[in-house]
């Protein structure tokens, strides 16, 4: 299964949707489905390219 993290709709559009009370505030959707594609495995960089220590 494949899910993404969406922001950006339409808050007022998606409470009348889903039936969503009036003081509820929805701030994301997580949709759940199946990906038309498997996704490549991602090259992760090493820990000492992402972290620093005693200096900027």
């Amino acid at each position: 299964l494949g899910t993404c993290w969406i922001a950006a709709f339409n808050p007022a559009a998606l409470r009348e949707v889903l039936c969503l009370p009036a003081d509820v505030y929805p701030v994301a959707i997580t949709p759940l489905g199946y990906p038309a594609d498997q996704p490549r495995p991602k090259e992760r960089k090493a820990v000492r390219e992402l972290v620093r220590y005693d200096h900027w």
